[in-house]
C-alpha cells in the first residue's frame, strides 16, 4: 500500500490515468453529496459514462450519530456542526437547500442522476431509473458511524465491476474525527475481513482517502503503476497496517502514523 504525499484530488486524476489506459469511461457512484463539490470535482476529472449520486439530503442521519441517549464525553454534540451544513441539522428547509444547491450544479450534465434515499433503501432504484448494472468506482461518503459506512461497504460490493474501485473518505483515526464519532477506519478493518478487498494507496493527510480494489483485479498492478511514474511523492508499506493508522499533529503539518 502506497502512503501518499497529496490530497484526494490527485486520486482522481491518477484513476483517469488507469481507466484511459483501459480505455474505459468509468460510470460511477458517490454515497453521500451533500452539496454536490466532490461529485463535481469526481466527473470533471473523471468524464464518466455515467454518474448516480445518492444522498437522503434529510435529518435522519442524525439520528445515528450516537447509539447512546446521553451522548458520550469525547463526542461533540451534533448541532456543533450546524455551520457546516448553512443550517440546523435537524431543520428539512437545511437538507432541501443543500440539494438545490446540489442539483444546480449537474442541471446541465444529463447524464447524471440524483436519488434521494437513504444508501441502501436506493439500492432497488439504481437499474430502473438508469439501466445502471455495475458501477466502475464506488465513492463512499455518507453516514460515517461505524456499522452505517461498514453496511454501505458489504452492500455495494456487489455494485462494484469486478475490476472497479471503491473509494473511502474520512477513513483515518484522529482527534477531529472522534469528537465526529467517526467509525470509518473501524469499519474498513472490519471489511477487509470479510471481503477480498485490498487498500492500494492513501492520502497522508488528516481526514484521509483510501483506494481499495480486488485483490485478484488488474487494477491492482496498473493503479501502482501510475503512482509509481507519477510525480506523487509516497512510502509503500503493508496493506495490513491500514488499521493501524492515525492522525499525528506536528507544528508544520498533520501525518499519518501506523506505529
Amino acid at each position: 500500500m502506497k502512503v501518499c504525499m497529496t490530497h484526494r484530488e490527485t486520486f482522481y486524476h491518477v484513476l483517469k490515468a488507469v481507466f484511459d489506459a483501459c480505455n474505459k469511461k468509468p460510470v460511477i457512484a458517490e454515497l453521500g453529496v451533500l452539496r454536490g463539490q466532490n461529485a463535481l470535482n469526481l466527473y470533471n476529472a473523471l468524464s464518466p459514462e455515467q454518474m448516480v449520486l445518492i444522498d437522503s439530503w434529510s435529518p435522519s442521519a442524525t439520528e445515528a450519530y450516537s447509539p447512546f441517549d446521553q451522548l458520550p464525553p469525547w463526542v461533540d454534540p451534533v448541532d456543533s456542526y450546524d455551520y457546516y451544513y448553512g443550517g440546523s441539522l435537524y431543520d428539512m428547509a437545511t437538507w432541501d437547500n443543500l440539494y438545490e444547491e446540489c442539483q444546480g450544479k449537474f442541471a446541465d450534465k444529463p447524464n447524471v442522476t440524483l436519488i434521494r434515499a437513504e444508501t441502501i433503501d436506493a439500492i432497488p432504484e439504481i437499474q430502473p431509473r438508469t439501466g445502471i448494472e455495475k458501477f466502475d468506482l464506488i465513492y463512499i461518503d455518507a453516514n460515517h458511524q461505524y456499522e452505517y459506512i461498514l453496511r454501505d461497504m458489504m452492500y455495494y460490493q456487489d455494485l462494484l465491476a469486478d475490476d472497479g474501485f471503491m473509494l473511502l473518505n474520512d477513513c483515518c483515526h484522529s482527534l477531529q474525527g472522534t469528537k465526529q464519532n467517526l467509525g470509518v477506519l473501524e469499519a474498513l478493518s472490519s471489511f477487509l475481513k470479510r471481503s477480498d478487498f485490498v487498500p492500494v494507496a492513501v492520502t497522508n493527510t488528516d481526514w484521509s482517502d483510501v483506494i481499495l480494489v480486488k485483490k485478484n483485479s488488474m487494477m491492482l498492478q496498473l493503479v501502482d503503476i501510475a503512482i509509481t511514474n507519477s510525480d506523487i511523492p509516497f512510502v509503500e508499506i503493508p496493506h495490513q497496517l491500514m488499521s493501524a493508522a492515525r492522525v499525528v499533529y506536528g507544528k508544520q503539518r498533520t501525518n499519518i502514523s501506523f506505529a
